[in-house]
């Protein structure tokens, strides 16, 4: 599965109080003809803390894409191995 973007939407402070939640959204390349698919996520993450307001923003980007990922590996295709995710460059 070739992932040729993600898009990260909607984020937003949990109801705990303690958590951030955001849509994840993996833009995929590939299949059949020129078709173009989505795989949407809506995942939570911890707050960053103790961190310059920049790098914040890049830490829970960045803990939003790991959340994603994690939640595509358990999907009994990847799981399993008959399927891999595949991030594409820019360039790809």
């Amino acid at each position: 599965m070739n992932i040729s973007e993600i898009e990260i939407q909607n984020v937003r402070p949990c109801s705990c109080g303690t958590k951030m939640v955001g849509n994840v959204t993996f833009h995929i390349r590939g299949g059949v003809g020129d078709r173009f698919d989505a795989m949407n996520f809506e995942c939570r993450c911890d707050i960053p803390v103790g961190e310059a307001p920049d790098q914040q923003a890049l830490s829970l980007k960045n803990n939003m894409k790991a959340e994603a990922i994690r939640q595509a590996e358990r999907m009994p295709e990847f799981r399993s191995g008959e399927d891999v995710l595949v991030f594409l460059s820019p360039n790809d």
